[in-house]
């Protein structure tokens, strides 16, 4: 350990990777229980409570929904609070939803729930809340910092359908949601008060060794009215809509669609872990290269492989077209938050980072509108293809405003 020029402890192990460790715990958790293991909670609930698949699904969308709106205002109070306490505050929300959903006796006491506590946990302590701490303690080596933190949904949607599928089989889902709701915070709750700090400067400590300022005159001061009058933001939320669409659609019909071509279940659970394991794989290269190439070339290194999976998908179907057709989509929607993540904190920087993520996610909320709006297409024209190729047309649409999206340090 030694002392650097300005007075800041230079440690043999960068300060950094501790805080992103947490802050990936933290989206694992959030994401991981609130949207990962939701379906089985949700058989669970229409067992108790006599409902419907419909009705039941419902109350995913809902908290979907109003997560994206609570991220403007979340992104803004990251911006502007402690990081450590709205992680905290996010995971106690998460805490408190789930022992009060295991005392519910309607399913409309879960609709509220979940659109209250469960979509709070998601926007304080999730995705925005991890792609933020890294933003803020990553400089040089920022885009593996944000391609390594998007890996917390990935850790999640591997880990918490498989621990909440084990404790169902040994109790009930009242008695099952009570020990997640003592468990978590008791593990979480305790890192992120002595772990998170808002930047290296704030704990005394040497910033990224391989630091890169591209604005040494400092950062300009965004109000939420500035950001979205900016050309840059507008042009950047146009580009990634179709990557976002893609995988969200074909994910969220995963099932049906293979039972159409006589895919067992089993094997189509198998093909969601591939893609899975492909989406972690996408988000650490892309990470990787976001520090060394121009952002508008990872753009079409990410639209390539979407691309490709969709003209996989109007082939004739099959187990393997689906395949590869998994595995291309996984690699290319992994660059999708790394990518987002340079974009922003090139252009806006790293004080209005949670601000701006927060405006983008809440305008691309309308996307969880493509699962139902891909099976509509289904149940009405006998095939999937037409949205398919819907996609590929709002590809061709959208992906020239990648021209806008100009690197402003190198320019």
């Amino acid at each position: 350990m030694t002392a650097s020029r300005a007075g800041a402890l230079t440690l043999p192990w960068f300060y950094g990777w501790n805080v992103l460790g947490v802050g990936m715990m933290s989206m694992a958790m959030t994401m991981g229980v609130v949207f990962a293991a939701f379906s089985f909670f949700a058989v669970a609930w229409m067992e108790a409570f006599g409902t419907s698949r419909g009705e039941t699904l419902l109350i995913l969308s809902v908290a979907q929904l109003v997560t994206g709106f609570m991220y403007p205002f979340t992104g803004r109070a990251m911006d502007r609070s402690s990081l450590r306490w709205i992680g905290a505050a996010g995971i106690l929300c998460l805490s408190a939803g789930l022992f009060v959903s295991s005392l519910t006796t309607a399913l409309w006491q879960l609709m509220a729930i979940y659109a209250l506590l469960m979509a709070g946990a998601n926007a304080l302590a999730g995705a925005l809340y991890s792609q933020t701490v890294a933003a803020r303690w990553f400089r040089g080596r920022r885009g593996l910092a944000l391609g390594l933190s998007s890996i917390g949904s990935s850790i999640g949607a591997l880990v918490f359908p498989l621990l909440v599928s084990t404790l169902l089989g040994i109790m009930d889902w009242r008695q099952t949601m009570q020990v997640l709701a003592l468990v978590i915070p008791l593990l979480a709750v305790p890192l992120m008060l002595l772990v998170i700090a808002d930047s290296p400067e704030q704990k005394g400590i040497a910033p990224d060794p391989e630091l890169v300022e591209p604005n040494p005159g400092g950062e300009p001061s965004w109000t939420t009215s500035m950001i979205l009058r900016e050309r840059y933001f507008w042009a950047m939320l146009v580009a990634l809509v179709p990557i976002v669409v893609t995988p969200v659609a074909l994910t969220g019909n995963l099932a049906p669609y293979a039972q159409d071509l006589g895919i067992s279940p089993q094997a189509a659970g198998g093909l969601m872990s591939i893609w899975a394991l492909c989406n972690i794989f996408g988000k650490v290269s892309f990470g990787y290269l976001a520090d060394r190439i121009e952002q508008r070339l990872l753009y079409l290194l990410a639209l390539l492989p979407s691309v490709m999976a969709l003209m996989l998908l109007l082939l004739a179907p099959s187990y393997l077209t689906l395949l590869l057709a998994m595995i291309a989509l996984g690699i290319g929607s992994g660059g999708y938050l790394p990518l987002i993540g340079m974009m922003i904190s090139r252009h806006f920087g790293v004080l209005a980072y949670g601000s701006v993520v927060g405006l983008f996610l809440m305008c691309t909320r309308a996307t969880v509108l493509a699962p139902p709006g891909a099976g509509w297409v289904r149940d009405h024209f006998g095939s999937y293809d037409y949205f398919w190729m819907g996609v590929l047309g709002l590809f061709a649409i959208c992906a020239p405003a990648i021209v806008f999206v100009r690197d402003r340090a190198r320019a």
